[in-house]
């Protein structure tokens, strides 16, 4: 039984869901014939951020998703529409599934690295979470949780 306060989505809610989500995947397009067959590696120029076991955060990567997706899909949002928590709830949901769904997005739609090489064994430029032959990137499942917490949490709730 939802609590009293618990509110469903708006169909408004819904559509900007959506556009964020489309957004993204068209993300994966760009995304897909820049780096090509090299994922995260494909311009050695970039500095790096080096995290644990071997894997690297590159500046793009820092740039794109840190500091460009939040002020285009929350701050930028927030200025026009006007701040409210159930809004903000909203985007940061939609940009934590948006940037899962570019990520897969990314080998659906890369002709240079196809669908069949996104395993842990092709594709090691992230962690991989490995359950018998469930495998997923570890951000995923983190994405994923944060932001089904914050639809069934804050976000229904403000």
């Amino acid at each position: 039984m939802a609590p009293e306060n618990f509110k469903l989505m708006s169909v408004k809610e819904i559509l900007i869901f959506l556009v964020i989500q489309l957004a993204f995947v068209s993300w994966s397009f760009w995304e897909a014939y820049m780096e090509g067959d090299t994922g995260w590696k494909w311009n050695p120029k970039w500095w790096r951020i080096n995290l644990p076991r071997g894997y690297t955060y590159t500046a793009y990567h820092v740039w794109a998703f840190l500091i460009f997706a939040p002020i285009v899909f929350i701050i930028l949002p927030l200025i026009v529409a006007g701040f409210s928590w159930r809004f903000f709830w909203l985007l940061l949901a939609a940009v934590l599934l948006g940037t899962t769904l570019e990520d897969f997005m990314w080998f659906v739609v890369n002709p240079s690295y196809p669908l069949s090489k996104w395993n842990p064994n092709e594709t090691k430029w992230y962690p991989w979470f490995k359950l018998g032959r469930l495998h997923l990137p570890i951000s995923y499942i983190v994405k994923i949780v944060l932001a089904t917490l914050i639809l069934i949490g804050p976000f229904a709730t403000s």
